[in-house]
């Protein structure tokens, strides 16, 4: 069934106007008629399934008719660090991000971006937003992430109960628990921030900094991993974790 979410609270009754994206995405792309049905997800995270009572082509009237009782989101407040990505790839990284439970996504410029998204930056998160939501609805999730364009500086401030930087050199070193054991030990709820390096890995002067504000160096095993792939990584082992074990 169609999820959408509305940015209001939900009480007996349902009602979209014409110039609404929910209108025009089940109204005329599905082509909702009187009594299909859909789930609304209020602001308050409350799932209900919703009926059309009528539709007309400026308006659809719509009853409530029950209320799912579901936990779709990951234990843990997960937001995820990464530098900008060239190509459609931050696209495909953002709705992949969604699909595994991340709370917010934050792109921030490090020393080894290749990628200058500065003309274009109130566009592209806007679009981003756009993707985080529908793949959100396709995931059938309770909640819409973030997405964030911040400097190095606000981002090592973002307030945080942990913080994880996958490091290529502690891979090496044969580094293998952190990761693992930050999770697990994580209390329910608890805000972590993971921080991924750029296509050309991060530097020591920025390991270090993140290490004197509380980071710790994690490894993500032996394989070298792409900068949109390694979050994804870190990200289903938080759900196999917390959700799976």
């Amino acid at each position: 069934m169609q999820r959408y979410f509305l940015n209001e609270t939900i009480t007996d009754e349902i009602n979209l106007a014409s110039n609404q994206s929910i209108f025009k995405h089940f109204g005329k792309v599905l082509r909702a008629r009187v009594g299909t049905q859909a789930e609304f997800v209020d602001n308050n995270r409350r799932v209900v399934i919703a009926e059309v009572v009528t539709i007309t082509p400026e308006s659809m009237h719509l009853k409530v008719i029950n209320t799912i009782s579901a936990e779709a989101e990951l234990p843990l407040e997960i937001s995820v660090v990464v530098s900008p990505l060239k190509n459609d790839r931050s696209d495909w990284f953002v709705q992949k991000a969604t699909e595994l439970g991340v709370h917010h996504i934050i792109f921030t410029n490090m020393a080894r971006t290749v990628t200058d998204w500065h003309k274009q930056q109130d566009k592209k998160q806007l679009r981003f937003q756009k993707i985080a939501q529908a793949a959100a609805e396709q995931a059938h999730r309770l909640m819409v992430p973030t997405v964030q364009f911040i400097d190095w500086q606000a981002m090592i401030a973002q307030p945080k109960n942990l913080g994880l930087v996958a490091w290529e050199e502690s891979a090496r070193a044969g580094e293998s628990a952190n990761l693992v054991q930050t999770i697990r030990e994580a209390p329910h709820g608890a805000k972590i921030v993971l921080l991924f390096g750029p296509e050309g890995g991060l530097t020591t002067s920025e390991v270090t900094e993140l290490t004197t504000s509380h980071f710790i160096s994690a490894g993500l095993g032996p394989r070298i991993l792409r900068a949109e792939t390694a979050p994804l990584y870190a990200l289903s082992a938080v759900s196999v974790l917390r959700e799976l074990i």
